[in-house]
């Protein structure tokens, strides 16, 4: 009988998606959306120190509301179908935790502690440890770094783990291990209280903790020792096996059988990093580059076994099983994009927020800020595309791909007294553009080939204009598919998968993954003139 349902829950950067799924037709049954608290308030974060952190309530009350939200309108029986659920979180965000797989701030000396929450994965703190680990990694037998283009970042696990042992040693004595986001959250769906009984799913291994099986797993213990003595008491409560989302990590813990009726032998599969869910809810397809664009983007690649793709210097990773079990998985991508438009709105509403704060209703403010983008992306788009242009990078939260460089600064060159708004957002959205095409330039590079590019995210939905940019400069066609919500969509895939409801990756996403409902093709008279802007964004990106 065609009964079973399944969940996929993404977890992004200020809130967690959740679907409720018919894997047989890939119907959507209801969404749910809960924001993090603590996280909109902005606690526990400084911006200008580039620290950002989590709290593990903000997540724990979010699922919470997911799975209320997920059966408030449709028949509350239809929880007992749900033979699955998957799960994708942003990453690298690390977490200390106890001999109980409790994150350090559910204990009460900790609970304010922001070394004691999750690392967020736009957390730069950790630049002078990821240099350590780079220099070490240069002169040690076993380049532990050749899967990750050759470059450790700080962005990734284990400089947040030796920054925060050194800044604060009474986290780094309490810390029993270190998780991903994207371990912990079927360790607490589950209810596993011992580490050791944890499946750590090798898609953050792989890209963000230097995991690979040529290499017996993780770096050796004399490679983390020689790094920092603190590593001692750590690196015997790691793991050496990894796991991909089609596997299962275990079952539904009773507290949530309890309160929500589901049945007790529903499935929680291994977790993953939410872009990777996303090209797979996309349909991700051999040499076909998939666009997870948010708040960052992460630039998604598969490429078959048997193929025996090079190393691709400079990227984020390449790992086998990390996308699609079978393949070959790439990430690279861009640490700003929408964070980038987000700012330059903000920069521009604020004075004017803070002059008419007591003149204008809330409604107004919210119109205002409704308004921002609707009217800056008219002027910009009226533009002309000339080669005299503004031109911006797109370093403003520093440089993920190629050659991931946190200490890299956004510049721009061409400022004149005619230089107006529109001017100011033209040249941001390209600068996005520009940073695309330097990554796909990147693995043409090392000849792969990239035979189509897909964009899924909220972007490609809401603005046209930045998708036609982005399908100008890159010279090709940008297919845009039908969901804002690929990265839970992978997820229910891969809880199909977990569910014996199909056994072939393939035959699931023909069903349930989201179709292509644009095509945005290249404007040829503008061509020639971005090539020459490209030119002078790779001028300005050396400097």
């Amino acid at each position: 009988m065609n009964n079973k349902l399944v969940i996929g829950m993404d977890f992004g950067t200020d809130s967690v998606r959740g679907i409720l799924v018919n894997p047989y037709n890939g119907e959507i049954l209801s969404k749910s959306v809960s924001y993090f608290k603590r996280w909109q308030r902005g606690l526990y974060c400084k911006p200008a120190e580039d620290q950002y952190r989590q709290h593990p309530l903000d997540y724990m009350e979010s699922i919470e509301e997911i799975f209320t939200g997920l059966f408030q309108d449709i028949d509350p029986d239809l929880i007992k179908q749900v033979v699955a659920i998957g799960t994708n979180t942003t990453g690298s965000t690390p977490v200390a935790v106890d001999e109980y797989c409790r994150p350090l701030a559910l204990l009460e000396e900790f609970k304010d502690n922001p070394n004691a929450m999750f690392i967020l994965w736009k957390d730069h703190t950790a630049i002078q440890e990821s240099d350590e680990i780079n220099a070490l990694a240069r002169k040690w037998s076993i380049d532990y770094t050749q899967s990750s283009g050759g470059i450790y970042s700080s962005e990734w696990f284990w400089s947040k783990i030796l920054h925060t042992n050194r800044k604060d040693p009474q986290v780094q004595r309490s810390a029993f291990t270190w998780l991903e986001q994207s371990d912990w959250i079927p360790t607490y769906l589950t209810g596993t209280d011992k580490p050791a009984a944890i499946k750590r799913n090798r898609c953050a291994a792989g890209h963000k903790a230097m995991w690979n099986a040529d290499h017996g797993g993780l770096p050796s213990s004399e490679f983390l020792c020689s790094l920092d003595p603190s590593f001692y008491h750590l690196v015997n409560r790691f793991y050496t096996t990894t796991y991909t989302s089609n596997e299962t990590f275990g079952t539904i813990s009773p507290y949530f059988v309890e309160k929500y009726g589901f049945d007790s032998n529903t499935i929680i599969t291994v977790g993953a990093l939410d872009a990777h869910h996303g090209a797979v809810g996309s349909g991700s397809a051999p040499y076909t580059l998939v666009k997870v664009i948010g708040t960052s983007t992460c630039d998604m690649l598969v490429v078959p076994k048997t193929d025996n793709p090079p190393l691709v210097e400079g990227i984020c990773g390449q790992v086998d099983g990390s996308i699609d079990p079978g393949m070959i998985g790439f990430e690279a991508g861009q640490s700003a994009f929408g964070d980038i438009y987000n700012w330059f709105k903000k920069m521009m509403l604020q004075p004017a927020h803070a002059i008419l704060n007591d003149q204008l209703t809330t409604e107004q403010k919210q119109w205002l800020d409704d308004g921002f983008f609707n009217y800056i992306t008219k002027e910009a788009a009226a533009l002309p595309v000339t080669e005299n242009d503004l031109v911006f990078t797109d370093y403003h939260n520093g440089r993920r791909t190629p050659d991931a460089d946190f200490t890299k600064e956004s510049a721009a060159y061409g400022f004149t007294l005619a230089t107006h708004a529109g001017h100011i957002f033209k040249a941001l959205v390209e600068s996005t553009a520009f940073g695309s095409k330097a990554i796909i330039d990147r693995f043409k590079a090392f000849d792969v080939p990239i035979k189509a590019v897909i964009a899924t995210g909220g972007i490609p939905n809401k603005s046209p204009y930045i998708i036609q940019v982005l399908a100008d400069v890159l010279a090709c066609d940008i297919q845009v598919v039908d969901s804002d919500q690929t990265c839970a969509l992978g997820s229910a895939i891969f809880a199909s998968l977990a569910g014996r409801i199909y056994d072939d990756i393939g035959e699931a996403k023909q069903v349930m993954a989201a179709k292509v409902v644009k095509t945005y093709s290249p404007n040829t008279a503008n061509q020639e003139v971005y090539e020459v802007l490209y030119k002078r964004y790779n001028t300005l990106a050396t400097l």
